[in-house]
């Protein structure tokens, strides 16, 4: 806040040229940077749009190759898995070492080194069967050698060819089921393939600047193209990514899914590097918003320096009327708001030399002779001494209630007066009030009862004197007398919460709630409710002052609320 402040008070002291200025650059800055902030956004939209369309087209380019791929691989396997030779070799009993290796060499060996050269990304083929067929290298291995495997439920429970991943290890596996007999031996065909060539189609994608994560059904990574290092999770229920932050950066994530073996493919790139190409637009609109400042600088200080000069003239003018001389020569024939100004201040100068003495001279003389006939009128001592002389001659008649009414006067116009202090006791200005009290009981032929409830922890404090008579006067005025009989009027002050609070309270006829709503804003005709109730704020404060509350017919309450100082 402070500083706030201090920055418009700098503002404000600013030369009116620099002003000027400032004006030009700001009225011309706004549209350019409001413009260029504009087409930067713009433009970063339809780039980050355009490169996901182009990132989407290329990713699904590459899963669709990857799939393709894959498909030829479960060909295969399904090709060796329904050759009826391999099926019988896999399930027959041998009895006879010969008939086992001619099986082996001229049936199992033969495709399956066919299936491998029809396609070079097969690495391995291996039957795992629960015959009797001997381990023969790679190509037979017995069933039991796999049963602990993580896969071998899976696979026992279909005949679809399953994918499996072991770090950078690629493996599809199906189960070999024999129709043709009742009870069937257990046989699964195991395939290992070249795990960088079936991922290759993501390589130009990972040039880029793109990363790869490739999930199967469960959610297990089955590529990554950080190889091995932390990369983000990804649920398969979640629907496809936008956005998103990992490791402090924002990326572009884009998913497609692999058909064939149920996987999801997630691309996730940095957006910063899809936005880079946006750069040379912003330093196109820095370079422009750069040359539109220096033009209208430029501009803005020769407009500046032209339309100055008469106001500069003009204020060396003022410095010469300030330091007391008004023999000046101000002139311009310019019909524009300087000149008005500059014929303005001129016909000012000429008035103020006529002014100057008849109010130098004459009004001055006047108002010290209305001065001195004020103060020669309001002198206390004269009322004082006028009410002593009527209580003593009340005396000396015995007019008790005269000596009573002079003495009640003049305490209050002692307290009222104060001796020209604004300030005043607590306690003298509750004697104040009393003294007033006493005087309107009298005149009314104490036709109402008055009760106090004062604490005298209060009476130490200072407080601006007569605030509290116009209470009790308006109370007396405007609830008790319209009463037919009854009236009763407290008085009450204490100490809440570090304030003096009175309280003046009445069963006067109450206030309509119109009427209740404008009384401390309307004005009035004497020193009423709205004058205490503005002097309270003035002097302390717009937490201090009058509350009222009334009803109709009941009476009203009055609440004054002073701080509580020495």
């Amino acid at each position: 806040m402070q500083s706030w402040r201090r920055l418009r008070h700098h503002i404000r002291d600013l030369k009116f040229q620099t002003k000027i200025k400032l004006a030009f650059l700001l009225i011309s800055m706004i549209p350019v940077i409001v413009l260029g902030g504009f087409c930067f956004s713009e433009t970063r939209s339809l780039l980050i749009k355009q490169s996901k369309s182009d990132l989407n087209a290329a990713l699904n380019q590459s899963a669709l190759t990857l799939n393709n791929q894959l498909e030829v691989y479960n060909k295969i396997m399904n090709f060796l898995s329904f050759n009826q030779s391999i099926v019988n070799a896999a399930n027959h009993t041998y009895t006879s070492t010969f008939e086992m290796y001619d099986q082996l060499v001229n049936v199992i060996d033969q495709n399956f080194y066919t299936a491998r050269n029809l396609n070079s990304g097969i690495e391995r083929l291996t039957l795992y069967t629960g015959s009797n067929l001997h381990q023969h290298g790679q190509t037979v291995h017995p069933l039991d050698d796999i049963k602990a495997a993580e896969w071998y439920p899976d696979v026992m429970k279909t005949t679809q060819v399953l994918w499996f991943s072991d770090d950078t290890n690629m493996y599809c596996v199906r189960r070999i089921l024999n129709t043709k007999q009742k009870n069937p031996k257990k046989n699964i065909l195991f395939a290992r393939v070249n795990y960088d060539g079936l991922f290759a189609p993501f390589e130009s994608l990972e040039a880029q600047g793109s990363e790869i994560l490739i999930q199967d059904a469960k959610g297990r990574v089955v590529y990554s193209s950080e190889h091995g290092q932390k990369h983000p999770t990804f649920r398969a229920a979640d629907p496809s990514h936008v956005e998103m932050q990992w490791n402090g950066q924002n990326f572009t994530v884009l998913q497609t899914d692999i058909s064939t073996s149920g996987w999801k493919v997630y691309l996730y790139k940095p957006t910063g590097l899809i936005t880079r190409s946006a750069w040379w637009i912003v330093s196109t609109v820095i370079f422009m918003i750069v040359a539109c400042i220096a033009a209208v600088a430029v501009a803005g200080t020769l407009f500046s320096r032209k339309f100055i000069t008469r106001i500069e003239q003009l204020r060396n003018n003022m410095k010469t009327v300030e330091e007391g001389s008004l023999e000046v020569n101000v002139v311009s024939d310019s019909k524009d708001e300087v000149g008005d100004l500059i014929r303005g201040f001129g016909n000012m100068v000429d008035k103020t030399k006529v002014l100057i003495k008849k109010v130098y001279v004459e009004e001055i003389a006047r108002k010290e002779y209305e001065m001195k006939a004020l103060q020669a009128q309001i002198n206390p001592h004269f009322l004082y001494n006028s009410l002593s002389i009527i209580n003593w001659r009340a005396l000396r008649i015995r007019a008790t209630d005269i000596s009573e009414m002079a003495q009640l006067l003049s305490t209050f116009y002692r307290t009222t007066l104060n001796k020209g202090n604004n300030m005043i006791l607590v306690s003298d200005e509750i004697l104040n009030v009393q003294s007033y009290m006493k005087i309107q009981l009298i005149m009314h032929s104490n036709s109402f009862e008055v009760e106090y409830q004062t604490d005298e922890a209060i009476f130490p404090y200072h407080m601006p004197n007569l605030m509290l008579q116009p209470l009790i006067e308006n109370a007396i005025i405007h609830g008790i007398e319209n009463r037919d009989e009854g009236g009763k009027i407290m008085l009450s002050g204490k100490l809440e919460n570090g304030c003096i609070v009175f309280r003046v309270e009445d069963n006067g006829i109450g206030i309509p709630p119109d009427r209740l709503s404008q009384l401390l804003e309307s004005p009035s005709k004497g020193y009423g409710l709205k004058n205490v109730h503005e002097r309270a704020k003035v002097m302390y404060g717009p937490e201090y002052g009058i509350t009222i509350n009334s009803i109709v017919h009941l009476g009203t309450e009055v609440t004054l609320k002073l701080p509580a100082g020495e």
